[in-house]
């Protein structure tokens, strides 16, 4: 009978701590869990897209106002500068970016980027931008 008696208390023993030990880890996924929905409930911070904004422009805005292409001969614009937006034609999503000039600097802010280009030149229907520092694109008046 003794030698019953000792493996079934340790029997008991420890399934007793293994039983301790799997409620606390209920409760410890129940707390995780009930933290997570508390910050899901938080108000979250948000980025604010900056208001488009023009300042000491270097040309005229009514100059840099339009349907831009590359190419004319081509099937679509480039982009379409307007006071409300950068729009950016054929872009995957909303083409909507928002811009700022500042002298002739244009910084467009995309979904996943910024990119800077400097003015160089403004005219009825010409355009001349570089872009990132890179070679200077001529744009002309989409006449789609």
């Amino acid at each position: 009978m003794k030698k019953l008696l000792l493996p079934a208390i340790t029997y008991l023993l420890l399934t007793g701590c293994v039983k301790e030990k799997k409620e606390d880890a209920v409760q410890a996924t129940a707390d995780s869990l009930a933290t997570k929905q508390h910050d899901l409930n938080k108000p979250t911070k948000t980025t604010a897209i900056p208001h488009n904004k023009i300042s000491n422009p270097k040309f005229a805005p009514e100059l840099l106002y339009g349907i831009w292409t590359l190419d004319n001969d081509g099937p679509h614009a480039d982009f379409e500068l307007t006071k409300k937006s950068f729009f950016v034609v054929d872009y995957d999503g909303d083409g909507d970016m928002p811009y700022t000039i500042s002298h002739d600097t244009l910084t467009v802010k995309y979904k996943d980027y910024t990119t800077v280009g400097i003015i160089k030149k403004a005219v009825k229907d010409t355009m001349v931008i570089n872009w990132d520092n890179g070679s200077d694109v001529i744009y002309f008046i989409w006449k789609g």
